[in-house]
């Protein structure tokens, strides 16, 4: 019977150095993230849109918002920003490599307080056969992006073009940047100012 006891006892005492020594206290997260990415199956341009809004200022889910974005993208800036940026032709040959670059840098360095896409400006233009629509959304993004200090409120329209491929998902194939009034700097002016170096 002593023995049983003393069993019981030496066994208490590991679990009460174990629990002491915080085996089973969470770990704090690793530098660049951690955590599960719940990226949507894009199978309407409304789920796509829902992935932009939650993954894009996240550095675990650039490769979510990056599946969505067509092999041959064309994105236009807003044509004032472009004329802006001359002599630089920061957006010249803007493909799905750079996108994904650039989404990497401003997740990896920016601190996005919010991204909101929500209304539309206009009715949506929808092909024939259903599987291109272009949709015109109003953007507002509050970030604080330290390669485009001090701005740290970008708003405008994007008019976003999404193509069903054969597998019944959209991908994003064009993206036009404009400007609103409310005098702040486009999504696309934020974009440019990480694009360094490639």
């Amino acid at each position: 019977m002593s023995a049983i006891v003393g069993l019981r006892a030496a066994v208490l005492a590991v679990l009460v150095l174990v629990v002491g020594c915080g085996l089973f206290e969470p770990r704090p997260p690793r530098p660049g993230g951690g955590g599960a990415v719940n990226c949507l199956v894009p199978n309407s341009p409304d789920l796509v849109m829902s992935n932009i809004r939650h993954q894009y200022r996240s550095l675990q889910g650039v490769t979510c918002y990056s599946s969505m974005i067509a092999t041959g993208v064309v994105f236009h800036p807003d044509a004032s920003d472009s004329i802006q940026a001359l002599p630089d032709t920061v957006y010249a040959h803007w493909t799905r490599d750079i996108e994904t670059r650039v989404a990497t840098g401003l997740a990896s360095e920016a601190k996005f307080d919010s991204t909101v896409i929500d209304s539309e400006y206009a009715s949506p233009v929808i092909s024939p056969d259903q599987r291109t629509q272009t949709r015109f959304f109003v953007y507002r993004l509050v970030a604080r992006a330290p390669q485009a200090a001090p701005d740290t409120v970008f708003s405008g329209l994007a008019d976003i073009t999404f193509f069903q491929g054969g597998d019944a998902q959209w991908h994003i194939t064009n993206w036009v940047d404009k400007r609103d009034a409310s005098g702040a700097r486009t999504w696309g002016y934020l974009r440019s100012r990480y694009r360094v170096g490639f």
